[in-house]
């Protein structure tokens, strides 16, 4: 099953859980059973959840709801997503009040216009589509939701002009594509022109070619890359405690590993920019993603060129500046260039199919991987597979906020 995990983000923008969008095998390989495919995806669940480490959101159809397979998973920080009228069947109701009792959450996608929620959802959670929504009808369901003391989560928060209207509506929860950094938050420029030196020297080296010693002065000659640099190679995975300075770092480990760690440390920058933890994580996640599905490309672009790739396509989130322009200030070989702008060739076809995956655009995911001539599970996995090297490579923990 392709599978994939957006981010659900609160009022004040942290990440608080991800909900979790699936194409059905079945969907691309012919015939339809959507019970078969939730039960799939229930399946998964336990190693999702590991993954994430953080609460999920999972969508369930009724008869999965009735058979009394959730029971084993009322330990697990998951919340079970039923369309809100399938509480119209006294079944299914009867079988929510069971394991709702047994530890289990729910959420209800619809507002819910029928009958009254049965008490054991109270406090619940109601997911809305903003994008199938006017925005006035929008606003006025999320008071009516608020008043009634359920959970409001919007789906669908694809502009900030949308966030902001959420936000003022008093709702808390909200998921769409990632947004450019907001005007409120403190610009750190320290962070901001690190990063466009870390770029432009992945860039300078990104056709493979060996690096030399203007690498290195590349690194000494940013102080907070420098220090970025010496924190990632003083880890003890580095198996290196102390360098004394970057060149140090170089003669011990040689320019190549320390040209791998700066993919690390430079999307640990994006996400300082950004002042966004989030989109650290996003960064490298998109960078492995490109370096591991890349190489299932005829004349793959260079490891380099992929994973610089990767980080590119989350600059415009944390510069806020659109990418475009971006791709006029950066000193960058065509192919990047390309995949920053019109994704004409391979690597920006790469980022297209990594997008559609990661927003769950299904129906065009599968169409691009056609394009590319790359097999939509290989995609999958790999991303998954880049999940959890960024997870392990940024030293991230289970969080506390939890949807």
């Amino acid at each position: 099953m392709l599978t994939s995990m957006q981010p659900i983000r609160d009022r004040r923008d942290r990440v608080v859980g991800y909900a979790v969008s699936t194409c059905p095998t079945s969907r691309y390989a012919g015939g339809i059973d959507t019970d078969d495919d939730a039960r799939q995806l229930v399946d998964m669940v336990s190693a999702l959840s590991r993954l994430a480490g953080r609460s999920l959101v999972v969508p369930v159809t009724p008869a999965i709801v009735r058979d009394g397979a959730l029971t084993r998973f009322a330990s697990t920080d998951t919340v079970w997503m039923v369309a809100t009228d399938a509480l119209d069947d006294p079944a299914t109701r009867r079988a929510v009040d069971r394991l709702v009792g047994a530890g289990c959450h729910f959420a209800l996608q619809g507002f819910p216009e029928g009958e009254p929620l049965p008490p054991s959802l109270a406090g619940s959670t109601i997911v809305l589509d903003a994008a199938r929504t006017p925005p006035s009808t929008l606003e006025s369901r999320l008071r009516v939701l608020l008043d009634a003391g359920l959970r409001p989560l919007v789906r669908g928060v694809d502009n900030r002009l949308t966030r902001h209207r959420v936000v003022l509506s008093g709702g808390t929860l909200y998921s769409g594509r990632p947004l450019a950094r907001g005007a409120g938050v403190p610009v750190d420029r320290d962070a901001e022109a690190s990063v466009r030196r870390a770029v432009t020297m992945l860039a300078a080296f990104a056709d493979g070619r060996p690096t030399d010693a203007s690498f290195d002065s590349y690194v000494q000659d940013d102080p907070h890359l420098s220090a970025s640099l010496l924190r990632a190679v003083g880890s003890a995975s580095m198996a290196v405690r102390g360098p004394r300075s970057v060149t140090h770092a170089i003669t011990v480990l040689g320019r190549d590993v320390i040209m791998d760690q700066l993919v690390s440390v430079t999307a640990r920058l994006i996400g300082d920019a950004a002042q966004d933890p989030e989109l650290s994580f996003m960064a490298l996640r998109r960078a492995r993603a490109c370096e591991r599905i890349g190489a299932a490309l005829d004349n793959a672009p260079h490891p380099r060129m992929r994973l610089l790739a990767g980080l590119l396509s989350t600059l415009e989130f944390a510069l806020g500046a659109s990418a475009p322009m971006l791709a006029e200030q950066l000193t960058l070989p065509a192919p990047l260039r390309d995949a920053m702008v019109e994704r004409a060739l391979p690597v920006g076809q790469l980022l297209d199919v990594i997008d559609a995956l990661e927003n769950g655009w299904w129906d065009d995911f599968i169409a691009r991987c056609v394009r590319l001539g790359i097999a939509p599970a290989v995609v999958t996995d790999a991303w998954l597979a880049a999940w959890r090297s960024a997870r392990d490579e940024l030293g991230i923990a289970r969080a506390e906020p939890s949807t």
